[in-house]
This record gives C-alpha cells, structure tokens and sequence, in this order.
C-alpha cells in the first residue's frame, strides 16, 4: 500500500482529517501530514493492518463502494491478505498459514495489534490497569515488562496506532484463554510472560527515545 492508494481511498468517504482521525486511530494533523506524503512511498507495515481493518470497517457502514477500482487496488495490493484476513477474524490458526511471509515476531505483534484494535479491550485495560501490579510480584522482569507498556500505552508521545500492541499485551494478560484455546499448535501454548516479553522488545527497539527520557529522570 502507498500514500497515493490510501488517499484517494480516505478521499472517496467524504470524512475529513476531523471525523477520519478517531476511526484510523490517528491525529488529525497525521493524516494532513499523510496528504502531503509523496505518493509512491509506501505506508508503514503497521499502520497498514489496521488501515485495511478501517477500510473493511467503511464498506460494512456504507461509507466506501466495495465497486471502487481505488478500494480494490488497496485490498489487492495490501500483502499476505490471507494473514489479514485471519487476523480480522482473530483466526490464531491462520497466522501460521504458509502463505503468509511474515516471521514469526512480526505475526505476533501483528496479533497483538488486532487484540487492541478494539476500542472495547483497549477501555477495559485502561479501567484495569492499577489492578495489574499484582502480576509485578511474579518476578523483576515481569515488573518491568509490565512497567514498559503501561508506559507505552500513558505516553503522550505516541498516537493511538503506535499503541496497539502494548494494549494487545496487557488485554492478553487480562484474559488469554478467552482469545486463543491451548489445541493450536505453538501459539496455544505461548504464556503471558511470552506476550508481554515480545511487546516490551517491540516498544524498546521501536520508541527506545521513550524510555531514554525515563532514565533521564524526565
């Protein structure tokens, strides 16, 4: 997916950057900044997951025409469909479908994303989050995976896209047998602890700025 594609697809649902903002889970003035992208270059891999999850999202309310040539361009472009396909359907079985080329990691945190796309479970983590010190005394690492994504998803920095993960993490940790039955093969059998560790290593590698200014005692 490139710049061009997405905007002339945001352009076809008569919303503007206002009203847009809140459903792609980003800042109005990022989607201005969007409009003055060149057009080829390409959207963020992480970003485009959740693009394609709006853009299904527009055509179920009737706000884009599942006959638009632009629309289809996006959908047949965007890679491994069948991978976001499973994953918008929170198919756990599916991630690990040979046509998907993604690795492993990067399937995972795109499966935490999903998680916390919904505003539902991203609502019940932040009502819950005080709660989850209890989870802290199984361990320092545990205390600072913990730590490192109620960071992430408190920043100010960092727009509602960017936290996804850190949300999937934490709602996991909430209710993991709810989203993934032990029966799949390999990520049935990831814990908590394996959830929080790959988001935690997401965050620190991605916004290691973030956590430089904690060590700064800003």
């Amino acid at each position: 997916m490139v710049f061009s594609q997405l905007l002339k697809v945001l352009d076809e649902t008569g919303l503007g950057p206002e009203e847009l903002g809140p459903l792609l889970g980003v800042s109005n003035m990022t989607i201005r900044r969007w409009s003055k992208t060149r057009g080829e270059k390409k959207v963020p891999l992480i970003y485009q997951r959740t693009l394609i999850d709006a853009i299904h999202g527009f055509l179920i309310d009737g706000k884009l025409e599942a006959s638009s040539k632009n629309v289809r361009g996006i959908l047949d472009s965007a890679p491994s469909q069948s991978f976001a396909a499973a994953m918008k359907n929170l198919d756990p079985e599916a991630i690990f479908s040979k046509e998907s080329n993604e690795t492993h990691q990067d399937q995972m945190t795109l499966f935490l994303s999903k998680i916390g796309f919904r505003q539902e479970r991203r609502k019940e983590v932040d009502e819950k989050i005080d709660g989850m010190g209890k989870f802290k005394k199984f361990g320092e690492q545990w205390k600072q995976n913990i730590s490192t994504l109620v960071k992430v998803i408190r920043s100010k920095d960092l727009f509602a896209l960017d936290k996804l993960v850190a949300y999937g993490a934490l709602f996991y940790l909430i209710y993991p047998f709810d989203l993934i039955p032990d029966s799949i093969p390999v990520i049935g059998y990831l814990d908590d602890f394996a959830m929080l560790s790959l988001a935690a290593a997401y965050y620190l590698k991605k916004h290691p700025e973030l956590f430089e200014k904690s060590l700064k005692g800003h």
